[in-house]
């Protein structure tokens, strides 16, 4: 027998997030089909069974409003998922948490008070719905998402490591890191400001990517460095970018024909002291 995801119509962050572990993490469920009722307490929706889940409905197993205080849909479905012993790496078994907390905390309301909340998953959805987004269309977008921000959760137990093996040095703009990494470029310098430091250069492990980034507070100019490895590397397609604060050679928006071959070493010394 098929299996059956059921929850309420427009589902919320919350449900949809059930629905992208169960799918993702839950054997025998990763095709399992949606249904969608209305939360009318006359109308209950159908309870569990071995080829059901009901998600934040019918005040099952998984539906936190039958008195789960602490807890939410996401919560209880996290906590089943867990008890199967799902096969995870440790980093996303370390994001998956944090993504649950997130989660959780979003639909006790933690968030409504934020800053800039109006730009917030949670409410795009709701003014999807109101725009007339079906909940088929509202669980992709939220599954959609789930996948970008679980990417660069497990990616930041990544960048902790490459961040202990890179080399510090220093510049006329202040101090910089360079790294070899698989990471995102972005992730390393986002990470990289914790530690006051607000130039990176990155050499992609796998991408052949190489490139140097700054802040937008930053004062360097990069348009030097670009002048000493556009002489050096004439048919590497190396770009400046406007703000004279990144240079790049290989980005997931370009052809990338001519990479760079330039060592870490080598860009290090385009903007040392």
């Amino acid at each position: 027998m098929k299996k059956r995801i059921v929850t309420h119509k427009h589902p919320h962050l919350d449900e949809i997030m059930c629905v992208w572990m169960i799918r993702r993490f839950l054997r025998g469920w990763e095709k399992a089909t949606m249904v969608y009722v209305a939360t009318n307490a006359k109308k209950r929706a159908q309870q569990d069974d071995a080829h059901t889940m009901v998600i934040g409905v019918g005040r099952g197993k998984f539906d936190e409003h039958k008195g789960n205080l602490n807890d939410s849909a996401t919560t209880l479905v996290y906590k089943f998922i867990l008890s199967k012993k799902p096969k995870l790496a440790l980093d996303e078994k370390i994001a998956l948490a944090a993504l649950v907390d997130f989660v959780n905390d979003d639909d006790h309301g933690k968030h409504i008070s934020m800053p800039f909340a109006e730009f917030h998953i949670s409410a795009c959805m709701t003014y999807l719905a109101k725009a007339g987004k079906s909940s088929s269309e509202l669980l992709n977008f939220g599954a959609t998402y789930l996948d970008g921000v679980f990417s660069a959760l497990t990616e930041e137990a990544l960048v902790a490591r490459d961040l202990k093996k890179a080399i510090r040095f220093a510049t006329p703009w202040g101090p910089a890191l360079a790294v070899t990494t698989t990471a995102n470029a972005k992730s390393i310098l986002r990470a990289a400001t914790a530690e006051t430091i607000f130039i990176v250069v990155v050499v992609g492990a796998k991408t052949k990517f190489r490139s140097i980034r700054a802040t937008p507070e930053c004062p360097i100019d990069l348009s030097d460095a670009f002048e000493k490895i556009h002489t050096a590397e004439p048919h590497a397609e190396w770009y400046l970018h406007h703000s004279k604060k990144m240079l790049i050679c290989g980005s997931d928006v370009a052809e990338n024909k001519n990479l760079s071959r330039a060592s870490l070493a080598t860009l290090i010394k385009l903007i040392s002291v």
